[in-house]
């Protein structure tokens, strides 16, 4: 049979990976490499100096490269990592495209803020997955009574947490002898 699937095919008709629910970092790999890409390739359209800067937008494509090789939904650090790549990069490229504006020409503006732009949408979905690891939320898939079971369990806790309350508060009364209590013995 041609075209994949379970039989062993070439072609899968999915997703190369499994799906792991509210995590974004195999996007963020694709922005990553693709961003590495297009600084390395549009280097000599943009570069105001590529001999002074060209050392520096290989060792940040490497680096970005780097951070997308070990992106994964195990590890908070690299997600941080990436955010901050991301953040990085598009303050730099943004910046770099609105301050040379008048004196790049139109394809260095252009590349510019693609680069801006791919940047910032990796920064977005690294943050969320960021968001999504800090609340514990990789991997659980959505449900639509998730968040009426949360209200329930949080007056549950509400209640309970008075219950001890009120159960150590009789606990001590009984414990303390009063003044009366004394007199009848």
């Amino acid at each position: 049979m041609a075209g994949g699937g379970e039989d062993g095919g070439h072609a899968p008709g999915g997703p190369p990976w499994p799906s792991v629910s509210h995590y974004y970092g195999d996007f963020v790999r694709q922005l990553l490499v693709g961003a590495a890409a297009l600084i390395v390739i549009g280097a000599p359209f943009y570069a105001d100096s590529l001999r002074a800067e060209l050392p520096f937008e290989v060792v940040g494509a490497l680096i970005l490269v780097a951070l997308a090789a070990v992106t994964n939904p195990w590890n908070r650090n690299v997600i941080v990592a990436d955010a901050i790549a991301s953040g990085v990069g598009m303050a730099v490229f943004q910046t770099w495209a609105l301050s040379g504006y008048d004196a790049a020409g139109p394809i260095a503006f252009v590349l510019r803020q693609a680069l801006a732009i791919l940047f910032l949408v990796a920064f977005y979905f690294s943050v969320k997955t960021l968001r999504a690891m800090i609340l514990r939320q990789i991997g659980k898939k959505d449900r639509p009574d998730e968040f009426q079971e949360s209200e329930r369990q949080r007056k549950i806790d509400i209640l309970s947490h008075f219950y001890k309350e009120d159960k150590s508060e009789k606990s001590r009364r009984k414990k303390e002898i009063h003044p009366i209590d004394k007199e009848g013995d």
